[in-house]
């Protein structure tokens, strides 16, 4: 497994993403107030590098291969493990500077990735071999816009900073990100399941046949 992840993992986007949260949350630690939107386009910039992570660029060769995508996702998290942890890393170092709430901006993080790994998981069970690149490419710039716009901030606090109030609702964001990390990670485990049923009654229709 960690031969497969060492070869199919983008290494050197993993530690580019790695190195660009570093400096996104060393720009909130200079100025927060001001830079604060940046919080939100390191968490965009995670989930995106987090789908990339899970793209297959030899997806007609691999698919048919004795591993299923089960197996192969999961050899992957590798790559996911080292961006949580740079991610982790990174809040730790910036915390005094978070408004009281680091705990709150790392389950953003982890949230956003694990909508990600969803999200990515589910089209290549569909066939696509490079889903993670359109979701990056997508959910990068969409998530720096929500972070700098703060649209319906009193209603739908994605980015709160400061103390609260007009700035939007700690308790309600923390609320909201847990609730759709834990979808995220139940449809996850649906998409995985099913897809491994798949795979072992195709393999066993494969063994059958040649039995016979």
């Amino acid at each position: 497994m960690l031969r497969h992840a060492a070869r199919a993992v983008p290494w050197p986007l993993v530690a580019a993403a790695a190195l660009l949260i570093a400096a996104l949350f060393a720009a909130v630690r200079f100025d927060n107030w001001t830079l604060w939107p940046l919080q939100g386009t390191a968490v965009g910039l995670l989930a995106g590098a987090v789908g990339w992570c899970l793209d297959e660029p030899a997806a007609a060769v691999v698919d048919p291969a004795p591993r299923g995508l089960a197996w192969r996702t999961l050899a992957r998290t590798t790559g996911t493990a080292t961006l949580l942890a740079a991610w982790s890393a990174a809040v730790w170092w910036a915390r005094a500077e978070l408004y009281g709430h680091p705990w709150a901006v790392l389950g953003q993080g982890y949230a956003a990735a694990a909508v990600a790994t969803a999200w990515v998981t589910w089209r290549r069970t569909r066939g696509e071999a490079t889903p993670g690149q359109r979701w990056a490419i997508a959910v990068i710039p969409a998530v720096t816009v929500w972070a700098l716009v703060r649209p319906f901030e009193r209603h739908l606090p994605v980015f709160p900073y400061a103390s609260g109030g007009d700035y939007g609702n700690w308790t309600a964001s923390g609320t909201g990100w847990t609730a759709t990390g834990a979808a995220a990670l139940a449809a996850l485990a649906v998409t995985l399941t099913r897809e491994s049923q798949l795979y072992r009654s195709s393999s066993a229709t494969h063994r059958s046949g040649l039995s016979t």
